[in-house]
């Protein structure tokens, strides 16, 4: 099944949100970045949603990570996550807060990162916060 131009534009955006908590790597790095895909490049709504999604992330990154830590077990910090977990959770907070898509699609996209870019049981953890969230 070929992925949905929303699919990659979700996942090229988590990798551009992983750079910039693992280098800081400034916005426009992220965009020259993601403008080189060329399966994005095929849809400018695709491109558009994907710089929308990291915009809006990295504006709003540190309310997001202070709503995530509060449902994360006692004892722990959001920074004690692995940077992709950290990226994954964020983008989908964005979605979930700064936009109309459904809660289930937001969580089921999230879960679908994790299964690709995490370790084996990230996904459980990443669908259990973001239903927290949601």
């Amino acid at each position: 099944m070929e992925k949905t131009h929303r699919k990659i534009a979700r996942e090229i955006a988590t990798i551009g949100i992983y750079q910039n908590l693992l280098v800081d790597a400034p916005l426009d790095d992220i965009f020259s970045y993601i403008s080189e895909n060329e399966k994005l490049a095929e849809s400018e709504d695709s491109m558009n949603f994907a710089k929308w999604l990291i915009e809006t992330t990295l504006s709003n990154k540190e309310s997001y990570q202070e709503l995530l830590e509060k449902h994360l077990k006692k004892g722990w910090s959001f920074e004690r996550l692995s940077v992709m977990e950290r990226a994954i959770l964020l983008i989908a907070t964005c979605e979930l807060l700064e936009s109309d898509l459904p809660k289930t699609i937001v969580i089921n996209e999230a879960v679908v990162n994790a299964k690709k870019f995490c370790d084996d049981d990230s996904y459980k953890f990443i669908n259990g916060i973001l239903g927290h969230v949601a």
